[in-house]
């Protein structure tokens, strides 16, 4: 076997996407979302669907923690149910770890597992029918999607040995001080980073709002030509920013249209063997595997600066440079706008999404990268041109990105950059006073309910404190980053007192 042939490839790839049925007791579940895209994949491949190896699983929401349930049940199996549904069968299952990161992790895993002799052909499989559950749950409709199998799981759980509870909760990587104070979902951890790197820039609230509304336009625009995208209508990037009753403000400065879409029905699959099989299976046009990079941050309140990541610089330095398209992550404005600017693509034509991202294509919780990677085989499969994915989990906490190529490289880059230590001290005594180094205001249904903020004390550290709506104004109207503040320290919640 030459060097050539032991280089790893996708020979195919699969999407579903699936709105709600009017009979919700033909809703789809996962496995059908999946297993769809799987049997595409052998389609795209040209190739009938066959047992393979080793069949690897994008964890579902469902299965990722306490604050994403489904009320419907599962397959006690996803991804022996997934191949089922797709005609085929794997000899190993694997279903690993929560993260938006995971998908394309899972290629370099399977990469290694060629190089191992452990493995000819690797599927990746995901989905989320999130919309079908809500549309049911509305409804008051139960579905029964509980499924035993009897085939081996290797269920790795939500978080690597060692790391669960690590920083506190579920693998997301939140403090204790972050769950006291309420701060739990990724929504309000984006807004506050939000907010620290548009004081880094010095940008006013209107200057920022035009920075997300660019690159926001630029996504939906893609997403409106994508067949597999669950909002397939253009809309404005001053649309998309500006609140309103169909659009309200959920937590500064984001409206619901500026978020991740995860009530969607979207499944993805891809198969990934190497060159010598593909050519073996009569597999002619294949996308290359070039280069894969991972680390990780720690929780925000610890990293050295709020407003970015440094294993987001890290991971697309290795890998990121210089491709002809891009797929940046794009839970939030934030992720694409720092990966941007890590790469040198503001200004430039080059595609920074292939799929129209999180907020308009659509967010299927771990699962949304695997639906890049997808997108970028079809279109670099047989041609001179390379893709970069950028994959991003938890809090901008997770990072993976990965290089694809229609001609052989030289050598294949596999690494796992250094992960960040703690860089700053978390403050933990009572009624803490300093600056304001990052805040964000939350809504309900479109009216302010509180404040959240991340202090900076005169010594450096860091915490947590909240104000209530009576404080709101003082927010929304003023922009108080960087001034002084005091709180006092009620039920281990820091209270603001005075700005």
């Amino acid at each position: 076997m030459t060097r050539l042939d032991q280089l790893p490839v996708i020979i195919g790839a699969g999407q579903d996407m699936r709105p709600v049925p009017t009979d919700l007791t033909d809703a789809a579940t996962p496995s059908d979302l999946a297993g769809q895209a799987l049997r595409r994949a052998f389609a795209d491949a040209g190739i009938a669907p066959r047992a393979i190896d080793i069949c690897y699983a994008v964890r579902l929401f469902a299965d990722s923690g306490p604050i994403f349930p489904n009320p419907f049940g599962g397959s006690s199996n996803f991804p022996a149910s997934v191949c089922e549904a797709a005609g085929s069968s794997a000899r190993r299952h694997i279903y690993d770890y929560v993260g938006g990161e995971t998908p394309q992790v899972f290629v370099a895993n399977a990469a290694r597992h060629f190089m191992a002799g452990e493995a000819e052909i690797v599927a990746v499989v995901g989905a989320e029918a999130a919309a079908n559950v809500r549309a049911a749950q509305r409804a008051g409709v139960t579905l029964n999607w509980a499924e035993t199998r009897n085939e081996p799981l290797e269920d790795r759980g939500p978080t690597p040995p060692g790391n669960q509870d690590s920083f506190g909760f579920g693998g997301f990587m939140i403090t204790p001080q972050a769950i006291s104070h309420r701060i739990v979902t990724p929504t309000l951890y984006y807004a506050l980073m939000e907010s620290a790197r548009r004081a880094a820039l010095g940008d006013s609230k209107a200057a920022y709002a035009e920075r997300m509304s660019a690159i926001w336009q630029e996504f939906s625009a893609v997403a409106a030509k994508n067949p597999y995208a669950f909002v397939n209508q253009k809309v404005t990037g001053a649309d998309i920013v500006r609140p309103g009753p169909d659009n309200p403000m959920i937590a500064s400065p984001y409206t619901r249209a500026m978020i991740a879409r995860d009530g969607v029905n979207l499944g993805a699959a891809i198969l990934i063997t190497t060159y010598g099989t593909a050519k073996r299976l009569g597999v002619s046009d294949v996308t290359f595997l070039y280069g894969h990079d991972q680390s990780s941050e720690p929780p925000p309140l610890m990293r050295a600066r709020l407003d970015r990541a440094e294993a987001q610089t890290r991971v697309l330095q290795s890998v990121g440079r210089d491709a002809d398209m891009y797929d940046l992550y794009s839970c939030f404005p934030i992720v694409p706008l720092e990966a941007s600017r890590i790469l040198g693509l503001n200004g430039e034509t080059r595609p920074r999404t292939l799929t129209g991202g999180l907020p308009f294509f659509g967010g299927p919780g771990n699962n949304y990268s695997l639906h890049a990677i997808a997108e970028a085989h079809s279109r670099v499969r047989g041609t001179d041109k390379t893709a970069v994915i950028y994959a991003n989990g938890g809090m901008a906490t997770k990072h993976a990105a990965g290089r694809y190529g229609g001609q052989p490289p030289d050598a294949v880059q596999l690494d796992e950059s250094p992960q960040s230590d703690a860089a700053v001290p978390v403050h933990s005594d009572a009624d803490p006073s300093g600056r304001i180094a990052a805040y964000t205001v939350e809504y309900r249904r479109g009216e302010p309910t509180g404040v959240l903020i991340i202090g900076e004390t005169a010594k450096g550290s860091r915490f947590y404190a909240r104000a209530g709506a009576e404080h709101a104004e003082t927010f929304t109207i003023d922009d108080p980053l960087g001034a002084a503040f005091q709180t006092q320290t009620k039920g281990g919640q820091n209270l603001l007192t005075r700005v």
